[in-house]
């Protein structure tokens, strides 16, 4: 007999959310952006809004992933 699964069954799997620069955000809400260690720029955390275009750092293309401190966020 075959066996069967649920559809509300946990996956195995946890997918972390990422948007890169130039593609659309998947999500709105606060991003924080991942600079590489020697990246000399003070960059904060950004809003954004489902379906923009996620932006580059200083020209350069970087990966963002949403913030885990969004509730500390008050500037808009």
């Amino acid at each position: 007999m075959k066996k069967r699964t649920s559809l509300h069954a946990p996956s195995a799997r946890t997918e972390t959310l990422v948007a890169r620069t130039g593609e659309h955000c998947p999500t709105t809400g606060w991003w924080n952006p991942l600079l590489p260690e020697d990246y000399n720029s003070d960059v904060s955390s950004r809003f954004i809004g489902k379906g923009s275009v996620v932006p580059a750092v200083g020209g350069t293309p970087i990966i963002w992933v949403p913030s885990n401190n969004a509730h500390l966020q008050t500037e808009y």
